[in-house]
């Protein structure tokens, strides 16, 4: 795995490193999970480009239902 050094601030440092401390991690795993969310949307590339594209009629938006008529979660329970 690839190593990179990195310029921080000291209290960015000094934060990371109370952060790694307390989810019991190196300060390397930290960082590199930190940057790995970053840099990972959750949504694959080019969805943003293709979502609402879709023509197909079959595919509607369903007639809204008053919030009174939503049955509670303790009915369900």
């Amino acid at each position: 795995m690839p190593q990179v050094s990195l310029y921080l601030e000291q209290g960015v440092l000094d934060a990371a490193k109370r952060n790694a401390c307390i989810e019991n991690v190196s300060f390397s795993k930290y960082v590199s999970t930190a940057l790995t969310k970053s840099v990972d949307s959750g949504w694959p590339q080019g969805y943003w480009e293709l979502f609402g594209t879709l023509k197909d009629d079959s595919f509607v938006r369903g007639a809204d239902v008053a919030f009174d008529r939503v049955a509670s979660r303790a009915e369900f329970s």
